[in-house]
């Protein structure tokens, strides 16, 4: 076998590996392969399913890691958004030392380290065009084989009773954030491979966008179905935030506004997005034409009520990564009585988690890592630039309503890897 063949065939078990391992971060094929051992519980109880969860996703990410770990090289922390990602999750894995609950915090830790690295290998290993590929790839087989489930009608792919599906993961919540992530996927494949018309052939192309935009239309209508509303409500915010980037970066060129104001443009855009979207949950104001108070979008004002009164018992080092929800004592931190206490393992606020887990600092080196990993899409072309700007802010807004900034979580991985992927220059498609 020649060399560049050898090459060549090497490089597809890579692609191929990284999209069997991101579709696994979806974590409803872990949770499936491990179901028929919960039958054995009373009779083998130990080692218990988390167990096998956590060793299975440990398996599946450290050969990106450690691909990833072999071709960074120390010039990688000498940039400031690399920088903030290493402290806080330093911080988060200093928190373990005084966490209420350190058993529960540490193998948390390691898994939002794995998954880090992960997303990082996915924005360093890959073009631009395979990395889209891979995201839509392994969404596409979710979404794929959650619609042979619902259609074959397999053990709780359908909730009869609410008449909404699920698929292969067991959560309307969980199934949703697939079927819009294969759109966005969709979406940057799409527009990635118009942008390199020249080195591809034509039928290449069309025949690429017409199975991704089958995927897509598929992704659509089981997003539907899943009667969900945080996915849609943050494609709504992502395509918003996308569009008055657009429209600003226009008028600024045209303009001649600052340099300084147009390399953060994407940067000052999501911060004021996000204090809008703050004020709107926090007064309780309508979202989209839905009473955040009364609907299945956002009924959870009471658990956020006690995460932001636990983060006050400990707001400047928290209760360690991830085991507030797991001390008793967080409990007695609200005297509201809440449905959130029923054996709940998170705020259902990926920054809610941030605060009680890490206090002030947490939130604070996020907000940095966030701000100087969005600056990178400010000196992409267009094409680059605004699939990776839906994909980024598409997280953050689901954030809002999930705990998706944990460790094993395609989301997490998905966040990281679109902040750190490399700028590329303007291009025809622009």
């Amino acid at each position: 076998m020649s060399q560049r063949l050898r090459v060549h065939w090497l490089r597809a078990i890579e692609i191929t590996y990284a999209i069997v391992a991101l579709f696994a971060l979806t974590q409803g094929p872990v949770l499936r392969l491990w179901r028929p051992s919960e039958a054995l519980l009373e009779s083998l109880p130990n080692p218990s399913i988390s167990h096998a969860h956590f060793a299975t996703y440990v398996a599946v990410q450290i050969p990106a890691v450690l691909m990833w770990a072999r071709r960074v090289d120390t010039r990688w922390l000498r940039d400031r958004q690399n920088q903030m990602l290493a402290g806080l999750l330093s911080w988060l894995g200093l928190s373990v030392l005084w966490s209420t609950f350190a058993r529960h915090s540490l193998p948390e830790i390691v898994s939002l380290v794995l998954t880090t690295g992960f997303g990082l290998y996915l924005a360093s290993s890959f073009s631009g065009r395979q990395f889209w590929m891979i995201v839509s790839s392994a969404m596409a087989i979710g979404v794929v084989v959650s619609w042979i489930a619902v259609m074959r009608l397999w053990d709780g792919a359908v909730n009869f009773q609410e008449g909404y599906w699920v698929g292969i993961y067991f959560n309307r919540n969980s199934l949703a954030p697939v079927t819009a992530v294969a759109i966005l996927g969709t979406i940057g494949l799409v527009v990635k491979l118009i942008s390199e018309e020249g080195r591809l052939r034509r039928t290449s192309i069309l025949a690429l966008c017409l199975i991704a935009l089958s995927v897509a239309c598929m992704a659509a209508v089981e997003l539907w179905n899943s009667g969900s509303r945080t996915s849609p409500s943050a494609l709504g915010v992502a395509s918003l935030v996308c569009m008055l980037w657009l429209v600003v970066r226009k008028l600024s060129d045209s303009l001649r506004l600052a340099p300084l104001f147009r390399r953060n443009l994407i940067p000052i855009l999501i911060t004021a997005v996000s204090v809008a979207i703050f004020f709107a949950l926090r007064f309780e104001t309508a979202t989209g034409g839905v009473e955040t108070q009364t609907t299945a979008f956002n009924q959870r004002s009471g658990l956020w009520s006690l995460s932001w009164a636990g983060f006050l018992e400990k707001p400047w080092h928290g209760w360690g990564w991830m085991s507030a929800w797991h001390t008793p004592l967080f409990f007695l931190s609200s005297q509201e009585p809440t449905w959130m206490a029923w054996d709940l393992e998170w705020s259902h606020n990926g920054y809610h988690d941030l605060l009680l887990g890490g206090g002030i600092p947490a939130a604070v080196l996020f907000a940095a890592y966030v701000w100087t990993g969005s600056r990178r899409a400010t000196q992409s072309a267009i094409s680059q630039a605004a699939p990776q700007l839906l994909l980024t802010t598409f997280v953050l807004a689901a954030a809002t309503q999930e705990s998706f900034f944990i460790g094993s979580h395609f989301l997490w991985a998905l966040l990281v890897a679109s902040l750190a992927l490399k700028p590329v220059r303007n291009t025809s498609v622009d």
